[in-house]
């Protein structure tokens, strides 16, 4: 299977996108930070949360890992 190109892009980029993505979600509105966490791959990462706010934990959980995915797809961490 090929793997698509992805675009790259830098730590505060990809946090600000992430960011706003997941507070795009439902309840989510009020997620405060997260975090970026690069990955032995080259280019690969993870995202979690930090700051829950107001947001039920299990629902920004969800989100994040849609949010994740998502982006995973489209884009890569640049060192």
């Amino acid at each position: 299977m090929v793997k698509s190109a992805t675009l790259g892009l830098s730590y505060g980029a990809l946090r600000k996108e992430c960011l706003e993505a997941v507070r795009q979600w439902p309840g989510c509105e009020t997620i405060g930070g997260i975090q970026i966490i690069r990955d032995n791959a080259p280019g690969s990462f993870s995202v979690r949360v930090t700051l829950y706010g107001k947001a039920d934990k299990k629902t920004a959980d969800r989100a994040i890992n849609c949010v994740l995915r998502e982006k995973r797809r489209h884009f890569h961490l640049n060192d």
